[in-house]
């Protein structure tokens, strides 16, 4: 399994959700990939160092995929994405060197304000407006001082802010023309399992609705999961990857279905399936 995090949060903060797949023998090996900024990685969201969404999509993640598939040519690959990771995981469905097994979101979908429920509405387009006049105006995004998002670079931003305000997704330098990126992403026959966190406000479910919208040709399935229940809603959409919940045995489950799905089958229940 390979991990994509949540916008802002170091690998290091998923390791004990990692420990635990990996000990248990739900996944044979486990990968996280340390975004930009963050954690281990060595850029820093400071004047003069930018980056964006362009970088994750079109070379950190495909990369990732390439050389974990080589390491392991037989063993499927799933990808796990975490909030912002799930968009971003969604989006490399147009660039990967080739497919995954599937996809596993947990607690993602779009960050655009007009998804959220009515009654929430006005305070999310409050809040993106201000975080993208915030990231506009500094050298960099301080997200750990506000308390949101993490260190990001100004270009991340705007393509986090483009999305927010807009609905749709742009990939700033990108030299995919946005018509051919959306023809990749609608042609892609991904499978995917949306894992919804209940109550999570940072991900409701007309968010996730608008990120799935994206891959109109994959093969979707849905479940809603409670999280660490004794959190409240916000925390619940993180406090997973830190303590045993539901989330566990959810994601290990769709472990267990891909590699039963890439097992190869005895000649007779070939023949059975096929007639």
């Amino acid at each position: 399994m390979l991990l994509v995090p949540a916008m802002g949060v170091p690998v290091g903060f998923y390791q004990p959700f990692l420990t635990r797949l990996g000990s248990d023998g739900a996944a044979a090996e486990v990968h996280a990939l340390e975004l930009p900024g963050q954690g281990t990685s060595t850029l820093r969201a400071r004047r003069g160092v930018d980056y964006g969404y362009r970088e994750i999509v079109e070379d950190m993640l495909p990369d990732a995929v390439e050389r974990i598939a080589r390491a392991a040519p037989q063993r499927p690959l799933v990808v796990i994405g975490h909030s912002l990771g799930g968009q971003l995981s969604v989006l490399a469905c147009a660039t990967l060197p080739r497919p995954v097994e599937r996809l596993v979101l947990i607690a993602a979908g779009t960050a655009h304000w007009r998804a959220w429920p009515q009654g929430r509405r006005l305070r999310a387009a409050l809040s993106v407006h201000g975080i993208a006049a915030v990231a506009a105006l500094l050298p960099w995004y301080p997200g750990t001082r506000l308390g949101f998002g993490g260190d990001q670079a100004r270009r991340f931003m705007r393509d986090w802010s483009y999305n927010a305000r807009t609905g749709r997704y742009r990939l700033e330098g990108s030299a995919i023309p946005d018509v051919e990126f959306a023809q990749r992403l609608a042609a892609a026959r991904p499978r995917v399992h949306l894992l919804s966190v209940d109550g999570d406000p940072v991900a409701p479910p007309g968010a996730a609705d608008e990120l799935l919208a994206l891959l109109p040709s994959a093969d979707v399935s849905r479940a809603t999961v409670r999280g660490v229940s004794s959190d409240s809603p916000w925390r619940r959409h993180f406090s997973w990857a830190r303590r045993l919940s539901d989330v566990d045995d959810a994601v290990a489950a769709q472990l267990t279905a891909a590699g039963r799905a890439a097992r190869p089958r005895p000649l007779a229940d070939a023949l059975r399936a096929a007639a």
